[in-house]
């Protein structure tokens, strides 16, 4: 297929192809790079003229109506469509992201949280569908995508053909060849049987919503289905641990009799939000202690290593050093010691920084061995050097820049908060001095500053994905959470595997109250990092706002595990222990909080573990 589709497409490889179309991935010639696209495949009926002009009206109209129901943030974008020798073609946006049936495997049941996050957001997207005289046909996991960006799903695959099919079906000129296929777990009785109506659709995200918390593949749910076991709620005897509000909602959704089913997608929607926030048929919660005021976790900042940018001086060929002036000798061992680093020797090359400064002292040797220092840990020797680096030439804005990061790994705020102002003052284009003097004044409570720098850092470089990331956190401390998801969302298209970008975006949305979507996030983090100890500790925060102690607990003990001196995950156990009515437990996990809070000069954190223990102390007595 050289010849381009519509004189435009260029054809790249079939995505896939069943009974009524071809979906191809082509290249859309008419923009720079070629951007991918998904073009739509039909093959037109040539045995009548009017036929064929008549599926073409129909195809057009539906395409047209298509267009509106695309600017649907979730909903594929229709950019063009065309008649080309005899084949009809949809060109679409493409998407970059996986398809639920990577998430949904067999046998491997998913959470409740999973599949409530999963209902709600389809159902949003079926909502506006529906709105538009819209009945998709075909939902299924393989047309839902994961978006890579933002990680929210977008429904994909829309029956347009199928339903041109059936029309002209209708017609005794024309016998379709595409036939139905009945045996799928997504389809119900009613599709089957040609009765298509919009909750047809609301029985395929049911099914979707049953497999994933059973575990159990599309063929056993056929055969479930073939026996009627739906009806007579058996789906759940022994095959998962679920609420019996979302086993309820689940059971109506799938009712094989249609006039039984849910009639709208808003109605399951206010069904499960009901569900999520707690009122009318939610479970109720257990209450939950008042916590004391202990201190948040500290958000994680995006910070930037700084850069050597030095002159390498020529390697000279010697034999004896003392036949060399000075500033020769000086600047071969300062060659040597950068050779060293490059080998990740820093022990060698600060052994060669010194013997440099000894032979005659210069602003980039001390620059040099001061940034060596600071990765082996010695922040205290690299201030040192940097400040000395400083006094030889006061005119280097990149020392002043690493000079206010060791300061700031040192706790001296102030100080790095001078350094970063004065490297911007000398390298007013500097972005990542604007990033980091933000975070410093977002530690130090002044967010409205924080983002005037991190906006300066944006326009500076808008591909900056620590700037985003930081002025996300920002935004939500002021309120502004839905800027603030924003933010976190454009540091995610920037930097796809970023554990932070969906760690902050999670506490975001955490704040909203938006605890499914929350958890999701802090999935996603701990699986680009299953080592991080933090992502499981705000997943054991939200966990516990929903009222999961259990699940609460086993995330906290993981944080532990990973990290044995996280303070805050200690007291957070200890909290939900004490929900579980573990007290002995609760007690030692104080005890650790406490210690490991005055071990690390948190005198707040210490005073509120200590008050809590005295507190079940009295109780005890």
């Amino acid at each position: 297929m050289s010849q381009l589709l519509g004189g435009r497409y260029q054809f790249i490889k079939i995505l896939g192809s069943d009974e009524l179309e071809q979906t191809y991935l082509v290249g859309d010639t008419q923009f720079p790079g070629h951007p991918k696209r998904v073009a739509k495949h039909l093959q037109l009926p040539d045995r009548n003229p009017r036929t064929l002009k008549f599926v073409l009206i129909l195809l057009k109209k539906k395409a047209e109506a298509l267009q509106k129901v695309g600017k649907h943030d979730q909903i594929p974008q229709i950019l063009d469509y065309f008649e080309e020798n005899n084949n009809f073609y949809l060109v679409e946006e493409f998407i970059l992201g996986h398809p639920l049936s990577d998430e949904i495997l067999p046998k491997q049941a998913l959470s409740e949280l999973w599949v409530l996050q999963f209902l709600r957001e389809v159902m949003e997207i079926l909502v506006v569908v529906h709105r538009w005289g819209f009945i998709h046909r075909r939902i299924k996991p393989s047309n839902l995508l994961r978006r890579h960006s933002d990680s929210r799903l977008v429904l994909t695959g829309f029956g347009i053909f199928k339903e041109i099919s059936a029309e002209v079906m209708r017609s005794p000129e024309y016998a379709s060849p595409f036939g139905t296929n009945g045996a799928s777990a997504y389809i119900p009785t009613e599709q089957t049987q040609g009765q298509l109506q919009s909750n047809s659709d609301i029985y395929a995200v049911g099914m979707i919503g049953i497999q994933a918390i059973t575990g159990l593949t599309a063929p056993e749910l056929i055969k479930l289905q073939d026996a009627g076991r739906f009806s007579q709620g058996e789906i759940w005897n022994g095959r998962t641990r679920i609420s019996p509000e979302l086993a309820a909602i689940l059971d109506r959704m799938v009712h094989p009799d249609s006039s039984q089913r849910y009639q709208e997608a808003t109605e399951v929607l206010d069904d499960l939000n009901r569900l999520v926030l707690g009122e009318e048929a939610a479970p109720v919660l257990p209450p939950r202690p008042q916590r004391s005021n202990v201190a948040a976790l500290p958000v994680r900042r995006s910070w930037l290593p700084a850069g050597v940018a030095l002159m390498v001086l020529g390697v000279l060929a010697i034999a004896l050093y003392s036949r060399f002036p000075q500033t020769l000798l000086s600047g071969y061992l300062l060659n040597q010691g950068l050779e060293q680093e490059e080998q990740g020797n820093d022990q060698q090359a600060i052994a060669r920084y010194s013997q440099s400064i000894r032979t005659n002292p210069s602003s980039e040797a001390h620059f040099n061995r001061g940034v060596a220092h600071s990765r082996l840990g010695d922040q205290q020797s690299a201030l040192d050097d940097l400040t000395q680096a400083i006094q030889l030439n006061p005119n280097q804005p990149e020392v002043y820049f690493f000079r206010g990061n060791v300061r700031y790994e040192l706790g001296d705020r102030q100080g790095a908060l001078a350094d970063y102002t004065e490297a911007i003052r000398l390298d007013p284009q500097s972005a990542r001095a604007y990033v980091n003097r933000g975070s410093v004044r977002a530690d130090q409570g002044d967010d409205r500053g924080a983002i005037e720098d991190y906006t300066q850092a944006i326009q500076i470089d808008p591909n900056l994905s620590a700037a985003y990331l930081n002025r996300c956190l920002s935004r939500s401390n002021l309120e502004q959470h839905r800027e603030a998801i924003d933010d976190c969302t454009q540091a995610i298209s920037l930097q796809p595997n970023s554990v932070e970008a969906y760690q902050n975006r999670g506490l975001v949305r955490r704040r909203l109250g938006d605890i499914t979507g929350a958890i999701e996030d802090f999935n996603i983090a701990i699986r680009l990092d299953p080592n991080d100890a933090d992502p499981y500790y705000n997943r054991g925060l939200a966990r516990s706002e929903y009222g999961d102690e259990t699940g609460a607990i086993a995330d906290y003990s993981e944080a532990i595990e990973r990290n044995p001196n996280h303070p805050f995950a200690h007291y957070d156990r200890a909290l939900s222990r004490l929900d579980a009515g573990d007290q002995e437990g609760a007690i030692a996990d104080f005890r650790q909080s406490a210690k490991l809070c005055l071990d690390s000069g948190r005198t707040g954190c210490y005073e509120d573990a200590q008050y809590q223990i005295e507190q079940l102390q009295k109780e005890s007595e």
